[in-house]
Order: structure tokens, then sequence, then C-alpha cells
């Protein structure tokens, strides 16, 4: 059976992540894209993996897309140390939640995710 890619409405994006930026996480975003870009210093790989966690986590709550470029270039930055795993990114969220710069994102839809997961995210 050929899969069928799942439409995404604009106002589905906040339904998508179980999470939500707080107003500090929104700063700390903020202060790593100054370092990173105005001041050109040059991240760590854990710097990428929790910029590249806000942005998107920003761009789903927010609908705002324009970061995009922005996440792109993060996950390119991040490839060059050889990739990241999918339990190291588990880990910097449960990071980024204990200090308080992500939250559980009430609107989050877990239907809405698995039918996407399911469907993939070719239409994005």
């Amino acid at each position: 059976m050929e899969k069928t890619p799942y439409q995404i409405q604009t106002q589905d994006y906040p339904k998508l992540l179980r999470y939500k930026i707080t107003k500090s996480g929104f700063y700390h975003m903020e202060e790593l894209i100054t370092r990173i870009y105005i001041e050109e210093q040059i991240p760590t790989m854990h710097t990428l993996v929790n910029l590249g966690i806000l942005l998107r986590v920003n761009m789903c709550q927010t609908m705002n897309m324009e970061n995009e470029s922005m996440f792109q270039d993060v996950s390119s930055r991040a490839k060059k140390f050889g990739g990241v795993e999918p339990e190291y990114i588990a880990e910097c969220v449960k990071s980024l939640i204990g200090r308080g710069l992500i939250e559980a994102n009430p609107q989050y839809d877990r239907g809405l995710a698995l039918q996407i997961h399911h469907y993939g995210l070719h239409s994005i």
C-alpha cells in the first residue's frame, strides 16, 4: 500500500510537538543565535543541538517558518560532528526542560503527531 503525504495545515503546527518554548527559552535561543551568527563563536555540538531543538519548537509553536534556513544551517553544522543519536537529543530535551527553557505543550495532539509520523513529513 502506498503512503500518501499528510498535508499539514498551518494551524496544526502548534499541535505537533510535545513541548513549547518558554520565555526564558526564547531569550536563550536568541543568545545562542547572537553568539553563533553575530559574534561568530564556534559552537559545540551540544550548543548546536540545543539551538536546533529550540528553533524547531519555536517554529512549530509560533507557526513562523522564517528560521527554517537557520535550522537547516544548524543541522548541517551538527552533521560535521558526525551526526546526532536520538538518545543524545532526548538527553538535551531533558536538560532544556530541567533548565526551564521548554515545557509541556498543552496543545500537543498525539493522534495528529502519530498520523504525520505514519504518512511522513513530505508535505512540510
